[in-house]
């Protein structure tokens, strides 16, 4: 007979004690919040004819069900989930795929990313926000060696003197679709040579799918631009007219103005050298020896090999512009408060009432106001003042708004409830605000055809309700009922959908009412 081990009679004995320990309260909430971030394992679509069909994704090991209607986003654009299998391209468009899933006939060269924030609604993950990415913090860095005026193609690497494109130098391109006919500047790329035509669709050719046409440059907001965001572009021959060389004198932060720029005494009051032959209506150049952040995704091209396909690139260059004349202005963080339902909102959860924007303007000297950006079904964006009171910076040209908890930026000025929305809008106003349901500048335009100074873009990050007390009990649901676009509808009239109806299966307990407080 074989003698029990001292481990296996502690093993009974813990068995033994569990056993006679009463059973643990079952979690019985029947919604409860979840936000995943993970590599896209598998997506696919539940109507394919339907634009606005709902789909299945696979992150995690997870199966997350994305609502009809769900508009998802990416790094300068907006997909429903059927957009992104009718914009895939190449052998991705051949076999009926994304490109995006791990699990595709031809998967990405790198896997994509995505993040989600839902509900568990009886035990089924509804996603209420989706966004895609080849990693949301891929950042790349160094200094441009050289620049191909031909193909826009531009080697970087570590050496501030290189003048030649070495072996462990990264290729990076701009992905700059031709503009449309709509514009004034149709057939060009906005920053610099446009993307080439895509291949015809038929071969099993991977290198067909570059460059992605859904992760590309924002076209009506500079994605391209100095520190103080001022926009940039990549010149597309010696001398080219949209991409002066005049507007890059030899300083690195210089005024285009004919009069230096005198920074305030705590700034350090040294003064910013004044460039007289530049254009502040011109885009800037970036040149050889510039340092440059970037970020984009993976590509191939069988003549060049793998490069990085742009659609962010900063320079470090401070590039400011005469008081009072034409300006730029850049949104760089945001982060909106969505309060919370009052059941939520006491001693179990914290739901705040914030806002908080980060950006930059070429012309220190004037105001920077906040605006969101409302949208309804069948409308057209209309903004909404929610701030103009700037804290004082420690950086020339840079703006930021961190209100009281009370930041109210959920009602109107007459406490009319607007909800959160899906973008904001930071604009220089010259002199005065614009007045609540006005609608979205598109004038003046400048610098290859850019609106000026105006910048929109999405919220960065929704703060939802959060637990309080003692931890382990029931989590608050994220409250999808105050997002306006979710709970209301949305539109996306340049895509061709100007009614977006609310998301179904809603991500809730049940079909919402409209509201920040219930």
């Amino acid at each position: 007979m074989r003698v029990p081990s001292t481990v296996t009679l502690w093993m009974i004995g813990v068995l033994v004690v569990v056993g006679m320990l009463p059973p643990r309260a079952a979690f019985s909430q029947t919604v409860t919040p979840f936000q995943v971030v993970g590599h896209i394992q598998r997506l696919t679509l539940d109507s394919p004819a339907d634009p606005l069909s709902g789909a299945k994704l696979t992150v995690n090991g997870v199966e997350v069900v994305l609502p009809k209607n769900l508009v998802i986003q990416l790094p300068a654009a907006y997909f429903t989930a059927q957009q992104l299998f009718d914009k895939a391209q190449g052998v991705s468009k051949k076999y009926g795929e994304s490109g995006l899933a791990l699990s595709d006939k031809f998967p990405p060269l790198a896997a994509f990313e995505v993040a989600v924030s839902g509900n568990i609604v009886n035990g089924v993950y509804l996603a209420g926000l989706v966004a895609i990415s080849q990693q949301s913090l891929n950042i790349g860095a160094g200094f441009i060696h050289h620049i191909d005026t031909a193909t826009g193609m531009m080697c970087v690497g570590g050496s501030p003197t290189a003048v030649t494109c070495a072996g462990s130098d990264t290729r990076i391109r701009l992905n700059d679709p031709a503009l449309d006919a709509s514009d004034p500047f149709a057939g060009d790329g906005r920053y610099g040579k446009p993307n080439p035509a895509p291949p015809p669709v038929g071969m099993d050719d991977p290198n067909s799918r570059y460059p992605d046409p859904r992760f590309t440059v924002d076209q009506g907001n500079p994605t391209v631009h100095a520190l103080t965001g001022y926009p940039m572009c990549v010149p597309r021959a010696v001398n080219d007219a949209q991409c002066p060389s005049q507007n890059r004198p030899a300083e690195l932060t210089f005024v285009m103005d004919s009069v230096d720029l005198v920074p305030p005494i705590k700034l350090g009051n040294n003064a910013i050298k004044a460039c007289p032959s530049c254009d502040a209506n011109k885009q800037a150049p970036v040149r050889v020896g510039d340092y440059i952040t970037f970020s984009g995704t993976r590509a191939r091209d069988p003549q060049v090999g793998d490069f990085l396909s742009v659609h962010t690139l900063v320079a470090n260059v401070g590039i400011y512009t005469k008081p009072g004349g034409r300006a730029y202005v850049s949104l760089e963080e945001s982060l909106l408060g969505t309060r919370g339902p009052i059941v939520d909102c006491g001693a179990a959860a914290e739901c705040q009432d914030r806002l908080k924007v980060e950006g930059f303007t070429t012309d220190p000297s004037r105001r920077v106001s906040v605006y969101a950006v409302d949208v309804a079904q069948g409308g057209t964006p209309k903004v909404r003042l929610l701030h103009s009171t700037v804290k004082d910076q420690a950086v020339f040209g840079r703006f930021r708004y961190t209100p009281p908890l009370t930041a109210a930026a959920l009602f109107d000025f007459n406490e009319n409830l607007k909800g959160a929305p899906r973008e904001l809008m930071v604009r220089i106003d010259d002199p005065d605000p614009l007045p609540d349901g006005s609608g979205v500048p598109s004038v003046p335009k400048a610098a290859h055809g850019l609106t000026t100074g105006v910048y929109v873009a999405p919220v960065g990050e929704y703060i939802f309700p959060e637990p309080t007390g003692v931890q382990g009990g029931p989590q608050p649901a994220l409250n999808f009922q105050c997002l306006a676009f979710l709970a209301n509808g949305w539109a996306l009239p340049d895509s061709g959908l100007p009614n977006i109806p609310r998301l179904t299966p809603w991500p809730g307990a049940a079909t919402p009412t409209f509201s920040c407080t219930q």
